[in-house]
């Protein structure tokens, strides 16, 4: 009988695990080193490493670097694109805009796929559909030809206005894999049907890059999983914050950027529920990167276009995810002018931050942390990995204390600060320059680094409370358990509010509806188990996405009890959700947009300032949401006792607060209990994490294990 559910999150440097025992509501959590070279071998070893028999465990959901990290370091397919006759040069042109508008040395990143893989067509579709010139299918067999002599493994399509009529785009597809069948060869109204050539292009170009090495993930995963005893399904995290199957993930790879920092959004969700908490900002900072997300009321802020890098958008849904180089793997450097940076190069999984004696000669973070006392050399991962404080400060002198003239303590002290900027950047990035004041938030601390400087973090920013959750350097992977299946889908509409025809716009809803509902059933989801969220993306008439900045969103219900969002990209385009019943076929009234419309101009107002109700509107998108349950943790509150923590005190040490050293007490996560309280200085030491608490602050253990902090402010 199955009883088990297990999530994995493969970081970059470690590979975290959350087994939960359906029958006792248990969890178990694991951490081992990630393995770059087949992230799937780590993944096995975790589970053998867990216990429990594979033929006992009810489904495994599972987030991802490959995707992402494929795309960034440029380590995907021979990959060639296929495009309209006279776009050749799409995908290098972009936007003609510049990440670093005044730095006359910056040049932008060469893109996914070189010019002389990107071959022309002899075609063309009006945008309405007429056939400006026929398919020209002599030319694309000597097109063919050429894609098998340079050995080509992957084809992205892309054709004019193929979002709306893809007759053109099938027929290529159709004589490309009879010509190439082992090739990956996808299309780009497989992956949008949205409009703008160059987003479009550049998504399908990015699934067709990283098609093979995920599907060859994927397939490996699958059958040694199989091999091992696993009967269960396997869902795989997709960046819009749902799970999909194992078979959807390898057909569109590209849905699974920023899959695992989806899962630690998705986890702050629960959190928000458990806690009673409506606003938080999440920080999860990991061996390589730190990212950062938000909650409003309850509800996690999506975006669309993803966007990778600069200059790689991906016209996808996504939830919105800041991610930047600031990790516990974050390398020391300085500069040719003597300043101090941190990051955005990371030691990784291998050979790691000096104190972990597997060759890392370089100071990081970790190393930081281990001269200031933050990180006990006999407890990390409960003792499993040894941590050697001599080699943390040896690297700190040579690199940073030594070249700067100053002291080991006082450079470790100058690296956590200088981390913690970076941090701080990025996290008014997505409150202040975004309209929200962080004050009213809770900063919520995760991953293996998250809990270290949550509390500094939060007196930067005025934020009177922080959460440090239960088992902090795993939520990711814990908040894979805790979500539902999704698929989305978007076409342009593009018509002015005057303009549009209620019937033909119900039509496309329809039309979108049932394409979700055609992939659940092929995952062997039922329509009874579907539920729809349907949206419109909305500007006023005129306006460009390239004259906008990205905005929050207002959570609002307008049928009902429950949350529904209203959200803005980062284009600035508005998406309104509307009051439709998702058991019947969508319906649009003049009411329902009126109402929709009138909720654009007062979203408008608070985030740019000014509305006008008298200018037109018009909608750009329509956009469907499908989702189907599947089986959540069972959370049960614990009992509460006295606020007395001393049966959790196991020690003291000295740690360093603003340049002085102070008598620290020591905790062990594991023997607190609800109720519990800590007045700092203290640190709260677990397997994956450790909680530090500057004087002045203060900590009280829920009934579900979170540290809710009060931090002084």
């Amino acid at each position: 009988m199955s009883r088990y559910r297990i999530g994995v999150d493969v970081g970059g440097t470690f590979t975290d695990f959350v087994l939960y025992d359906t029958a006792t509501a248990e969890t178990t959590t694991l951490k081992v080193p990630t393995t770059p070279d087949d992230p799937s071998i780590g993944i096995i070893e975790g589970i053998e490493k867990l216990g429990v028999p594979l033929a006992e465990v009810d489904g495994i959901a599972h987030g991802t670097t490959t995707a992402t990290n494929a795309l960034i370091e440029r380590g995907g397919a021979k990959t060639a694109v296929l495009v309209t006759e006279g776009h050749r040069d799409t995908l290098e042109m972009r936007r003609c805009n510049r990440e670093e508008l005044y730095d006359a040395q910056w040049y932008p990143p060469a893109p996914l796929v070189p010019r002389r893989h990107r071959l022309e067509l002899k075609e063309r579709l009006f945008w309405d559909g007429e056939v400006a010139q026929p398919l020209d299918e002599e030319h694309l067999r000597d097109v063919i030809e050429t894609l098998q002599a340079r050995e080509i493994e992957s084809v992205a399509i892309c054709l004019m206005h193929s979002y709306q009529h893809p007759a053109h785009e099938q027929r290529v597809k159709e004589l490309v894999q009879a010509a190439l069948p082992d090739a990956f060869v996808t299309a780009s109204h497989e992956c949008s049907q949205e409009f703008r050539e160059f987003e479009r292009g550049s998504t399908v170009a990015a699934n067709a890059f990283v098609g093979p090495k995920v599907r060859t993930y994927m397939r490996n995963l699958e059958r040694g999983l199989g091999d091992a005893g696993l009967t269960a399904d396997v869902a795989i995290m997709q960046s819009n914050g749902g799970v999909c199957s194992i078979d959807e993930a390898a057909s569109l790879p590209v849905k699974l950027a920023r899959s695992g920092p989806a899962g630690g959004a998705m986890a702050l969700q629960t959190l928000s529920s458990l806690t009673g908490i409506g606003q938080l900002v999440g920080i999860d900072i990991g061996g390589t990167s730190a990212d950062v997300s938000v909650i409003v009321d309850g509800t996690p802020r999506w975006t669309s276009p993803l966007t990778v890098e600069w200059g790689l958008p991906l016209l996808l849904p996504s939830v919105d995810v800041i991610s930047i180089g600031a990790g516990g793997g974050s390398l020391a450097w300085i500069d040719e002018g003597g300043v101090l940076h941190m990051g955005p190069q990371s030691a990784g999984a291998r050979p790691g931050p000096a104190c972990y004696g597997k060759g890392g000669v370089r100071p990081t973070s970790t190393d930081a942390h281990v001269v200031l006392g933050r990180v006990a050399a006999d407890r990390f991962l409960d003792g499993e990995m040894t941590i050697d404080a001599e080699l943390a400060e040896e690297a700190i002198a040579t690199y940073v204390a030594e070249p700067m003239g100053m002291s080991v303590e006082e450079a470790a002290a100058g690296m956590v600060r200088i981390l913690d900027t970076t941090m701080l950047q990025a996290i008014r990035f997505v409150t202040v320059e975004k309209g929200y004041d962080p004050r009213t938030f809770a900063l919520v601390g995760f991953g293996g680094g998250g809990p270290l400087h949550v509390v500094d973090l939060a007196r930067e920013l005025g934020m009177a409370r922080a959460i440090v959750p239960a088992a902090p350097g795993v939520l990711s992977a814990w908040g894979m358990l805790t979500v539902d299946m999704v698929q989305d889908r978007s076409r342009t509409v593009l018509r002015r509010r005057k303009a549009v025809e209620n019937d033909a716009l119900s039509d496309t809803f329809a039309e979108l509806k049932d394409s979700i509902a055609e992939s659940f059933h092929r995952q062997g989801v039922e329509d009874a188990a579907i539920t729809y969220e349907y949206f419109v993306d909305m500007q006023y008439y005129g306006q460009a996405y390239s004259m906008a900045v990205g905005l929050s969103d207002l959570t609002e219900r307008l049928d009902g009890p429950g949350h529904d969002d209203i959200r803005v990209s980062e284009e600035g385009v508005l998406s309104v959700p509307l009051a439709l019943d998702p058991d019947a076929r969508p319906t649009v009234t003049d009411e329902v947009l009126a109402e929709a419309t009138g909720h654009f101009h007062d979203e408008h107002a608070r985030e740019y300032g000014h509305a006008d109700p008298d200018q037109e509107v018009q909608f750009v998108h329509a956009r469907v949401f499908g989702r189907a349950s599947v089986a959540q943790l069972a959370l049960e509150p614990g009992e509460l006792v006295g606020p007395d923590p001393s049966a959790a005190r196991v020690g003291a040490r000295s740690m360093l607060f603003d340049g002085v050293r102070q008598n620290t007490a020591v905790y062990d996560r594991s023997r607190l209990r609800p109720g519990n309280e800590i007045v700092g200085p203290g640190v709260v030491e677990e397997a994956s994490s450790a909680t530090v608490l500057p004087p002045g602050s203060s900590a009280t253990v829920d009934p579900f294990g979170n540290l809710l902090i009060t931090t002084g402010v």
